[in-house]
């Protein structure tokens, strides 16, 4: 990327650190004497921006014995919307530099569509260990409900050691922009990083905790869009099949008011609306995350040629892993689809309910039209039968053309 446009993000991105807003997880190993591995190491905690530095180069209060696997800085966003930092810019460009995080991973981080990238680099001098280091940068679509949040770290291939940046909304918070509350997603990542003790050495195990979570927050708004989904099922009558759900609705009080209430017809077609949108939305990112899992599979191929033998069983644990994820997203876009259809056919439903009252609107105004066009003509007859032809002379301007023909006749 142009460095000019790197330069110009640090310089409109805001830059605040706040008490409680950035923290660290650092996960490894303990080992004995002769190189063996006594226990595992993990270790999560808060951090001032004051400390960074210290924290980076394993000091002071941050110095260990453990050889770290895993070393992620972990900073919430400040805006929803613009680029912003719980941390000072010369501790992001510190973080940057010590972890030798891709350039691009600013610009990246500051997308709202998504994207993901990769950049290996190679060792021209040791044939034996071509590929020397790994970078990743993630960012996913920008969505409330499913999480604003992004990745950038390094492997280094010999040591085993990755080193990340994850920063986003709701990193440490719990609060949506909408009010809504919701589990930090630094509770989930450190659940499924421990579960993986196994992978921690391999470059790809953030990347998959990384969607992980992400798709455990569309897991979660999916299942809130099918509870929607049945609630104007129910509404507009919508028979629910099945072995668990045989119920006749019927027509309810509440769908006969319908008929003639335009106001709660216009709202259940906003709720229609709402959720049509919601669902393509959750669709549209489960599609992303489809693509962003086939994109970490190629690159596991590419890393597979130069991991070695002895990482054969920790590259096949991954791919099982990256199989299961693909499968579970896959699943979670056909559902969403499913429900897209539902909800084609409930507006469907109302469409037709809205032309079936119309229909009657409009019947009800041709009977009174009729009804009206009938009494003149009695009036008229009436008039001319029992009126001398003077009076209706006089009123001939009030009547218009009609008693003017009837006059004639009678002259």
């Amino acid at each position: 990327m142009f460095e000019s446009d790197r330069q110009e993000l640090l310089e409109s991105s805001l830059w605040k650190p706040l008490d409680k807003f950035l923290g660290y997880i650092e996960a490894g190993d303990y080992y004995d004497a002769e190189g063996k591995t006594r226990s595992p190491y993990y270790k999560r905690d808060y951090l001032q921006d004051t400390e960074v530095e210290d924290w980076l180069s394993q000091t002071g209060r941050f110095a260990t014995d453990a050889r770290c696997s895993l070393r992620v800085l972990m900073c919430e966003r400040l805006d929803f919307e613009r680029l912003g930092f719980a941390m000072s810019k010369r501790s992001f460009l510190s973080a940057e530099t010590t972890f030798g995080l891709p350039p691009e991973a600013l610009p990246i981080l500051n997308l709202h569509r998504g994207q993901y990238y990769s950049n290996i680099m190679w060792n021209d001098v040791d044939d034996n260990e071509p590929m020397t280091s790994i970078a990743v940068t993630i960012k996913v679509p920008q969505m409330i409900e499913l999480g604003n949040f992004g990745l950038s770290l390094t492997h280094i291939l010999k040591s085993g050691t990755t080193m990340a940046l994850i920063h986003g909304w709701n990193i440490w918070t719990n609060t949506l922009p909408n009010g809504n509350r919701v589990e930090p997603h630094h509770m989930k990542i450190e659940k499924l990083i421990k579960s993986t003790h196994s992978l921690w050495t391999h470059p790809l195990l953030l990347p998959l905790v990384f969607l992980r979570e992400h798709l455990s927050r569309a897991d979660v708004q999916s299942s809130k869009l099918s509870r929607k989904v049945q609630t104007i099922e129910r509404n507009l009558g919508v028979e629910r099949t099945g072995r668990l759900a045989m119920i006749d609705i019927g027509v309810t009080d509440q769908m006969k008011q319908l008929f003639g209430q335009e106001e709660q017809r216009t709202g259940l077609m906003s709720e229609l609306t709402s959720a049509s949108t919601d669902v393509s939305n959750v669709t549209r990112v489960l599609k992303w995350d489809k693509e962003c899992i086939q994109f970490l599979h190629q690159l596991k191929g590419q890393i597979d040629k130069y991991h070695g033998r002895s990482a054969i069983a920790l590259d096949s644990e991954l791919s099982s892993l990256i199989q299961f994820m693909y499968c579970h997203v896959e699943s979670a876009g056909n559902f969403t689809g499913f429900l897209h259809s539902r909800l084609e056919t409930e507006l469907n439903v109302l469409y037709n309910l809205i032309a079936h009252t119309n229909a009657e609107l409009n019947l009800r105004i041709a009977s009174t039209t009729g009804l009206d066009s009938a009494a003149m003509k009695t009036l008229t007859f009436v008039t001319i039968a029992f009126l001398p032809a003077t009076f209706i002379a006089r009123v001939d301007g009030g009547y218009g053309g009609t008693i003017r023909r009837y006059t004639t006749l009678l002259n």
